[in-house]
């Protein structure tokens, strides 16, 4: 099948494939039902590339039952336009203008409206009082995904028959957000949004699970078009966001949903003066004053009460998937899928009889820890070492395959970026966004003491030699690491005690006598013993 086949919207239904725009025959479900939307990364689509995680999970859900409706968007920067004329598109894509309309899209992310709208009418059109709404993405999908969420909560989701209002209902939240979000009930934006929602949309709309590849917001090349309230949502009941530890690019920093620590968390609204002297230094007191006497209050922070964002080892692309195989078949993006994968089954996506065990079996656990791991922003290539056939090794082993296949073009158009002053936007310690101009020069990603890291990280310490990440959270190393193998019951809880104890980085990299780090964990293996046909 060729990558044309998948350059629009799919949805699979009761064993039925259609396009977007087709009726759905939905008259014969009895019951409420999934409805599992997936939108991929940035230029991914189906065709002869590596699956992303977001189209491995696509293809390996249950299409033909009635109480599970699934739908799948191709990325920003693929083929997919939303609103062309057929006769018209298929013309434009055998162009060169459409290859570099798309490589554009890449960068910019101009079609980002069209992907939202186009998925926000579908759900409108399906969506039934009941049903379970499951979001999934990666990278800009992500993204795509969080802006949907964002959406419903503020103008809700029209009625079915009323998706001709989809673009009112964009303008509303797109103006309210370009605005700075604002809370006053007397405020325009405001006003439209909640007239909006008492009269085209249905009550109570909400997201039931989101689970996410390496969100980013990045959707400019010298601004960041950025949605704050992708940011905080209160209406997803579940999130669970994988999240590259390792990528360095300035146009691909994560999204967290998680609220940034603040220096002036400490201060509580019943506090007095004397009080808020002793619980801030001056400085940061100061700076609570002039706040206070200009009327920069902190913004209330609306709150998803289960959220688990977890860093994995790899850059972008080694989270979300997309990289080739390496020449063993590894996938590091494996080791985030699995996880994914565990997480979906929890919470009730319903999977192809046999199709998880299958997969497990093709790709188990050990296999993504030693995938190569990349860096787009690598220009000279790298050359891995060969793992042994079988088994793990007995010594550490170089696995960074730099940019691999990518171009050396590309590398150097993403560090033009990286040494421009481009503007981001960042949140300050009141909830409030700032607009900031400064170079990122291949920094890594700022990972904050309180993050969640994946076991696998540690296994690649101990058996990648050239993988060492610098910004991994150090201070509560030991703790995480009780905390994330305790969950597993090939390791005793003492042993985990005693070896967490003044645990660091070192001693994983030399510790080559003892028989820990033989043992694998793996988030798949009670699910399938307790349902071995999943």
């Amino acid at each position: 099948m060729s990558s044309s086949s998948y350059d629009e919207p799919v949805i699979g239904y009761n064993g039925v494939i259609y396009r977007a725009g087709e009726d759905i025959n939905l008259t014969s479900a009895s019951q409420t039902k999934n409805i599992v939307m997936c939108f991929d990364g940035t230029e991914n689509e189906f065709g002869p590339q590596p699956f992303t995680n977001v189209l491995k999970i696509f293809r390996m859900l249950e299409r033909d039952n009635l109480n599970q409706l699934c739908y799948y968007q191709p990325g920003i920067g693929s083929s997919y336009h939303a609103d062309l004329d057929d006769s018209f598109e298929i013309s434009f894509k055998s162009t060169t203008l459409s290859r570099i309309s798309n490589r554009l899209d890449a960068f910019v992310a101009f079609t980002l409206e069209k992907h939202v709208m186009t998925a926000y009418s579908f759900l409108a059109k399906v969506f039934n009082t009941g049903d379970k709404v499951y979001l999934f993405g990666f990278s800009r999908g992500s993204f795509t995904a969080r802006i949907i969420a964002g959406m419903i909560e503020l103008v809700g989701l029209v009625n079915t028959g009323l998706e001709d209002m989809t673009p009112l209902a964009w303008n509303i939240y797109t103006s309210w957000e370009y605005a700075g979000q604002p809370v006053q009930v007397e405020h325009r934006t405001s006003t439209m949004a909640v007239e909006f929602k008492k009269t085209f949309s249905r009550a109570n709309t909400r997201i039931f699970f989101m689970g996410l590849w390496d969100s980013v917001h990045s959707v400019g090349i010298l601004w960041d078009r950025i949605f704050p309230y992708t940011i905080r949502t209160s209406n997803v009941d579940h999130v669970r966001h994988a999240l590259s530890l390792d990528e360095r690019r300035a146009k691909f920093k994560q999204q967290l949903f998680s609220p940034i620590e603040s220096k002036t968390a400490a201060v509580d609204p019943s506090m007095s003066y004397i009080q808020i002297v002793m619980a801030l230094s001056w400085a940061d007191f100061l700076k609570y004053l002039i706040d206070t006497l200009t009327g920069r209050q902190k913004r209330p922070v609306s709150a998803i009460d289960d959220l688990v964002e977890v860093y994995f080892p790899g850059n972008h692309g080694d989270i979300g998937g997309g990289w080739k195989p390496t020449p063993q078949g590894l996938f590091l993006s494996d080791a985030s899928f699995r996880w994914m994968l565990a997480q979906a089954i929890n919470f009730g996506v319903r999977f192809q009889k046999g199709s998880v065990s299958q997969w497990s079996a093709n790709f188990p656990s050990a296999s993504s820890l030693l995938a190569y791991h990349h860096d787009v922003l690598t220009v000279l290539k790298k050359c891995p070492e060969k793992p042994p056939d079988k088994g793990l090794p007995e010594a550490p082993i170089k696995r960074f395959a730099g940019r691999a296949e990518g171009r050396v073009i590309y590398t150097v158009v993403w560090w033009l970026l990286e040494f421009i002053p481009l503007f981001s936007t960042a949140e300050d310690e009141l909830g409030h966004w700032q607009r900031v101009l400064r170079p990122n020069w291949g920094r890594s990603r700022v990972i904050s003491e309180s993050s969640f890291i994946h076991w696998s990280v540690f296994y690649r310490l101990h058996y990648v030699w050239d993988y060492r990440p610098q910004n991994i959270p150090k201070k509560s190393f030991g703790d995480q690491f009780l905390q994330l193998f305790r969950e597993f019951k090939q390791f005793k809880l003492l042993d985990l005690r005693k070896y967490a104890e003044g645990l660091t980085v070192a001693k994983i990299e030399k510790d080559w006598k003892s028989d820990f780090w033989k043992k694998i964990p793996d988030e798949l293996e009670e699910i399938i013993k307790k349902n071995p046909n999943i």
